[in-house]
C-alpha cells in the first residue's frame, strides 16, 4: 500500500469495534429520593456513637491503656520542637562602623 510520495500508509486493525452496551452509572446507584432512610440512618448512628462514649471501661483494659499510651505520646510530641524548616543562620548583616566616619562634633 503506497501513496503517491512513496511513504507507507499505516495498516487499520480488521477488528469491527461495535458500541458497548453498559449500563449509565446512575442507575446503578439507589435513588436518592428516600430520604427517610437516610434520616434514619444518621439518627442510628448518633444514638450508637452516643452510646458508646457513654460506656465506662475499667482501668485495665487493654482499649483504655492503649488509648493512655495514645495520648501520652501525644503530650510528649507537644513537649519537642515542632519540627519544620530550621531557621536561617547564616552570618549577620554587616553594619556602618562608625569609626571610618568623621563625626561632626569631633572637628569642631
Amino acid at each position: 500500500m503506497s501513496t503517491e510520495n512513496g511513504k507507507r500508509q499505516r495498516r487499520r486493525s480488521t477488528r469491527v469495534r461495535r458500541a458497548s452496551r453498559t449500563p449509565p452509572a446512575d442507575a446503578a446507584l439507589p435513588a436518592a429520593d428516600d430520604e427517610s432512610g437516610h434520616q434514619a440512618a444518621r439518627e442510628h448512628y448518633r444514638r450508637e456513637k452516643a452510646r458508646r462514649a457513654a460506656q465506662v471501661r475499667p482501668a485495665e483494659h487493654p482499649l483504655e491503656q492503649a488509648r493512655r499510651a495514645y495520648h501520652a505520646l501525644l503530650a510528649s510530641d507537644a513537649e519537642r520542637a515542632r519540627g519544620g524548616r530550621p531557621r536561617k543562620t547564616g552570618a549577620p548583616a554587616a553594619k556602618k562602623q562608625k569609626g571610618s566616619e568623621p563625626d561632626a562634633e569631633s572637628q569642631d
